[in-house]
């Protein structure tokens, strides 16, 4: 039960979205500041000089600070007051005018909280052009992830979900914050299988990442006690995350990066 599925039965526990925000925007810790330059910098060459980007579930809705990119239109299932608009990740009910234009989408760790992954995907490749990509970053459910679920009791996963099947939510999609964790892992960790099932996409990218880096970083949405470290220690962590995950991926991996590039029409 423990390696297979664990989903919470009673209470979703909710974020504090305006107390995460400022948290984010008004940060001094170096570790989070350096973990959250690890989860997005990269993500800059994808979206520089491109009209439209699109970020969905942005929540805290900090991304466009954390870029410096003032042309991220950022949505989101709850209009909070930083959101452009009111989007539903289950429905990707855009207007029609983002038809084929759509230059880049951005994912972060909001899928695992859509109850059809699958049909989301199918559904971004009719705004997406060709040519265009998703940048996704996901929880990746190695051990330590769902030690930590365990512990902090705010998340779910399971590794028996059928999520290649878009004629079938995963779970009640009418509370946003129910998850599986597992989504990215399941659907991503077989090029093959994905491709084969959306043959609309190739994927590009598709790696794992932080374990120290982030247990260290004070939590983006959890909290929990860090020591501060200077930019040398932090590199020096990293490195050494970088060794545990080559080593043993699924013991140690938090994190899921992929990008997806639309090759032809969905």
């Amino acid at each position: 039960m423990f390696f297979k599925k664990k989903y919470l039965s009673k209470s979703i526990k909710n974020p504090n979205i305006f107390e995460n925000r400022k948290k984010i925007l008004n940060t001094t810790n170096p570790n989070l500041i350096y973990l959250l330059n690890k989860r997005f910098e990269w993500m800059k060459k994808y979206i520089k000089n491109k009209k439209i980007v699109i970020e969905l579930g942005s929540g805290n809705g900090c991304l466009k600070k954390i870029l410096k990119q003032k042309n991220i239109l950022l949505t989101d299932i709850i209009k909070y007051p930083w959101i452009d608009k009111k989007i539903d990740m289950l429905k990707v009910n855009l207007d029609k005018k983002f038809l084929n234009k759509v230059d880049v989408f951005i994912i972060n760790h909001s899928l695992h909280h859509c109850a059809n992954p699958s049909n989301c995907l199918h559904k971004l490749s009719k705004y997406l052009k060709t040519n265009g990509v998703i940048l996704i970053n996901e929880p990746e459910t190695s051990f330590m992830l769902k030690l930590l679920q365990i512990i902090l009791d705010d998340e779910s996963w399971s590794l028996t979900d059928d999520v290649f099947n878009k004629h079938k939510n995963l779970f009640n999609p009418k509370n946003p914050w129910i998850s599986n964790t597992a989504v990215a892992q399941l659907l991503f960790i077989n090029k093959y299988k994905f491709e084969k099932n959306f043959p609309q996409y190739s994927i590009e990218k598709n790696y794992v990442s932080e374990f120290l880096i982030f247990l260290n970083s004070g939590g983006v949405n959890s909290h929990f006690f860090n020591l501060k470290f200077n930019p040398f220690l932090l590199r020096m962590i990293d490195f050494i995350d970088r060794i545990l995950i080559f080593l043993f991926p699924s013991f140690f991996a938090l994190n899921r990066t992929i990008v997806l590039k639309k090759i032809k029409k969905g």
